[in-house]
């Protein structure tokens, strides 16, 4: 949050090996800590190194939770904001949508998550026409 994304990152992988040495690869705790990472590369500007890693996250994610677990949906719209910075405005408009979906069937239609998810969604269907 201060702006020290590069030193975040290095915090991300090294507890990255930790969690991947404690609590395997695919642990639900592994797999935030990997999004964390994504998260920090988005910030860093570097996108297609976030997107993959996001892409990778949410594979495992809807393998080992469900995809309607709200890791998962807060994957998939981290995901949109990351290919929204891409302009990949309409892929970003699928991962919106499906985080907004989600989370208005898992968390409610009043959860900030929800409300979050479904700005979001409209904003890239104004965009997308």
């Amino acid at each position: 949050m201060r702006g020290r994304y590069a030193e975040a990152e290095t915090e991300y992988r090294e507890v990255l090996k930790l969690d991947e040495k404690v609590l395997g690869a695919e642990h639900p705790e592994t797999l935030v800590t990997r999004n964390g990472l994504g998260n920090e590369l988005d910030h860093e500007g570097r996108y297609s190194e976030a997107e993959a890693e996001y892409r990778a996250v949410l594979k495992l994610q809807e393998k080992v939770l469900v995809p309607e677990h709200p890791d998962t949906l807060k994957t998939c719209f981290d995901l949109a904001i990351c290919l929204r910075s891409e302009s990949e405005l309409q892929e970003a408009g699928i991962f919106a949508q499906r985080a907004a979906d989600g989370a208005r069937k898992v968390l409610g239609p009043d959860h900030p998550a929800t409300k979050k998810y479904e700005q979001l969604r409209q904003e890239l269907l104004a965009k997308n026409g």
